[in-house]
């Protein structure tokens, strides 16, 4: 049940007042900055999905008819930045990962291969790059250096279904690259 004071900020909020809209603000912001913590899983990126959440409301403030309590519209609100600010986030990580492709060891190891024949390190990135999206993102995680729990944290599925898109990712590449290392081996 939501005050009598926050039903008539909210009133005044959808007249234009930038005062009540900002006292609201006052009054809900530590619930809701909690909410989005959980969400995101850091403070930094809280604030945003809260700047988000409250600017989002402010410009749909006048559609607001009042059906739940102002605070759980805003609940409803910051959940969903927080969430889409999370897979973002999840995004842009995996992208930096990507990017560097294979963790230290690996990378010593690719230059070894790449010096003995320069045209399989190509050859290995492109049977990568050619994985299904969901088996190539655990593999390139795995191959960071990620444990299969962090792995499914990172990229919100089970440790198990983590361990699943491994196995697979791990047979396609078998499938793709079995001749070519087989001939790498016996030329070397």
């Amino acid at each position: 049940m939501e005050s009598p004071t926050v039903k008539n900020l909210v009133e005044e909020a959808k007249t234009g007042s930038r005062e009540a809209f900002d006292e609201l603000v006052r009054i809900t912001y530590p619930r809701l900055l909690k909410r989005a913590v959980t969400v995101t899983g850091n403070l930094e990126d809280a604030r945003d999905a809260v700047q988000d959440a409250y600017v989002r409301a402010f410009r749909s403030l006048a559609t607001f008819r009042g059906d739940s309590s102002f605070s759980q519209w805003m609940h409803t609100i910051v959940n969903n930045a927080s969430a889409t600010l999370a897979a973002k986030a999840r995004r842009r990580r995996f992208e930096l990962i990507t990017s560097s492709r294979l963790n230290h060891r690996a990378n010593l190891e690719a230059e070894e291969a790449r010096d003995r024949d320069p045209g399989l390190l190509v050859e290995i990135q492109r049977a990568v790059e050619q994985l299904p999206e969901q088996l190539r993102k655990v593999f390139v995680l795995k191959s960071y250096g990620l444990e299969h729990r962090e792995i499914a944290a990172r990229l919100g599925i089970s440790e198990s279904n983590a361990k699943v898109r491994l196995h697979r990712a791990r047979v396609m590449l078998r499938a793709r690259l079995g001749a070519l290392v087989d001939g790498h081996s016996e030329a070397g």
